[in-house]
């Protein structure tokens, strides 16, 4: 027979690993309330919402949508979202990005004020960190959108939703780390 786990070793280790966790300041509890967002290196994921209404006025949520996670995390960028300039931008490297298939088509969200909302975390969800509404004309079956930075949190992106034609839209969105510095921001926060 091989070698049996007594139970007894099993709670003392859970309990010195739950102990010494214990000491490890939270990620949460290291950022003050009042202080800009930030993220740690190599630890980008935010949850993301179609919400209705707008980045001003936001309202319930619509459409949940797949967290933006690091790049590294989903395998190679999307197809054209690293290399893609904003309009007039300066934009850093793409941090999080996520694709999400939701049930609607792209006419249907257009014809309601929606907005795309990225929060800093799952766990500070009151916390916006870009923003930008669903808005505009399609370019054939597609849209894209820009999500302007919230609360000076140095990350703003794109989003591309593209109709598929049996009543579901694709929505890929990115965020990127900005190379412009010091620009106030008119938003709301949470």
């Amino acid at each position: 027979m091989g070698p049996r786990l007594k139970p007894h070793g099993f709670v003392a280790s859970t309990l010195l690993l739950a102990a010494s966790l214990a000491f490890v300041p939270s990620m949460s509890r290291a950022q003050d309330a009042n202080s800009t967002p930030s993220m740690m290196e190599g630890m980008h994921q935010h949850p993301a919402h179609i919400h209705s209404g707008t980045c001003d006025t936001l309202g319930d949520v619509v459409f949940p949508l797949n967290d933006l996670t690091d790049p590294d995390m989903m395998g190679t960028p999307m197809a054209g979202m690293a290399s893609t300039p904003m309009a007039g931008r300066d934009m850093g490297d793409v941090v999080a990005q996520s694709s999400t298939t939701i049930e609607a088509s792209l006419d249907d969200v257009l014809g309601a004020e929606h907005a795309l909302n990225v929060h800093l975390s799952a766990e500070q969800i009151d916390v916006y960190i870009a923003c930008g509404d669903v808005t505009g004309t399609p370019d054939g079956d597609q849209l894209q959108i820009d999500l302007e930075e919230l609360n000076n949190s140095g990350y703003q992106g794109m989003a591309w939703l593209m109709d598929n034609g049996d009543d579901t839209t694709t929505v890929n969105a990115v965020l990127m780390q900005s190379n412009r510095m010091g620009t106030p921001e008119a938003t709301p926060s949470s």
